[in-house]
């Protein structure tokens, strides 16, 4: 379970990131989609954040991130 702080700045960047698709700023929320996956892996790798819900939240994140963002997305 996430602890306050944390799913705050989670949830921060991801309003972040949904403002500015909302927005028509694709560069931006593409660049916040991808500081929201490195928040995550750095939470995960402090210990802030447990594997089910570092699991979880992977998963969410890209799955917005191939909804909303994947015509923008360069592999």
């Amino acid at each position: 379970m996430l602890l306050g702080k944390t799913k705050k700045t989670i949830e921060a960047k991801e309003n972040e990131m949904k403002l500015y698709l909302s927005n028509n700023y694709k560069d931006k929320a593409y660049q916040s989609y991808k500081e929201l996956l490195e928040l995550i892996e750095t939470l995960h790798g402090d210990g802030k954040v447990n594997d089910k819900d570092y699991a979880k939240l992977i998963a969410k994140t890209q799955d917005f991130g191939m909804q909303k963002l994947s015509q923008f997305i360069i592999k």
